[in-house]
């Protein structure tokens, strides 16, 4: 089987359970045969020998039936970082970049940001700001200690000077004042009927689902975040778009200042952000 070939049939297979079958047929092409996408285009004619036409049906068996594709490869692309991802995180969404665009604004004008991320799960939250500005004080925090491990050694390919806690929230954070908070918890409704299923089947429930509508997670986030802001400090989270207008109001319950909600790369509200 040809290189082209192999993505026609893998294009084919994938039509039906993937948006970009096309792109996951190239990428899981590159995967096994470790070559770049250029050469699929260069060298179609170029065929997979024994072993790898075996682990390409093997690892197309696996996407066909929904296992996300950064699973199945182990690497995930954020902020143009390749980061390690495995099955005891949440896939880190390009949607999320958000946080990064808003957290760097945030500490423009300062000259050692003190940035604390909760929940960092794979790392990229933290890992893409210690890359952007590599003189921040940066700490990141993860009730999950495999989570912990993974996004450590993220920091660590990228070198990234980053501390991590191990902490349900703020639980065992020390007391230390920050400059910019952010987290994107889970924020998704237990009772969600609507949850993507290959979703819900393959990434962890712990980073996806929080009880009281969704809400709980956030709003202890928000509630406990002021004991640990300097003053004028923000705190940025992500949270669903239906979600915008409780999250406001439970910034505002909280007495923030200057609360503000913003726009994902599809248009819908998705992440707020107050100062004390």
């Amino acid at each position: 089987m040809t290189l082209k070939e192999a993505v026609e049939l893998a294009t084919t297979t994938l039509s039906t359970i993937s948006d970009s079958a096309k792109l996951d047929a190239q990428l899981l092409l590159c995967h096994v045969c470790k070559i770049k996408q250029t050469k699929i285009i260069a060298h179609p004619e170029q065929a997979l020998n024994e072993q790898q036409l075996e682990i390409f049906t093997s690892t197309l068996n696996r996407r066909a039936k929904g296992e996300p594709l950064a699973y199945i490869t182990g690497t995930k692309e954020f902020w143009s970082l390749e980061l390690m991802v495995n099955e005891q995180v949440l896939i880190p969404r390009p949607d999320t970049e958000l946080l990064v665009e808003l957290a760097l604004k945030e500490i423009s004008n300062i000259d050692t940001p003190r940035i604390l991320e909760l929940g960092t799960g794979s790392g990229a939250i933290a890992v893409a700001l210690a890359k952007e500005r590599e003189n921040c004080d940066i700490t990141a925090t993860d009730i999950s200690l495999p989570a912990l491990e993974l996004a450590k050694l993220n920091a660590k390919q990228h070198q990234a000077d980053i501390t991590f806690i191990h902490s349900d929230w703020y639980k065992s954070v020390p007391e230390k004042k920050y400059d910019v908070v952010i987290s994107n918890p889970p924020y998704i409704s237990i009772s969600d009927t609507e949850l993507d299923q290959f979703v819900s089947q393959y990434e962890p429930k712990q980073a996806l689902l929080s009880e009281k509508n969704g809400l709980h997670a956030l709003t202890e986030i928000i509630k406990n975040t002021p004991n640990y802001l300097l003053r004028t400090g923000s705190l940025i989270v992500e949270h669903g778009f239906q979600q915008a207008d409780l999250v406001s109001e439970l910034f505002a319950n909280a007495n923030y200042n200057n609360v503000s909600t913003h726009k994902d790369l599809a248009g819908n509200l998705r992440c707020t952000m107050g100062n004390t």
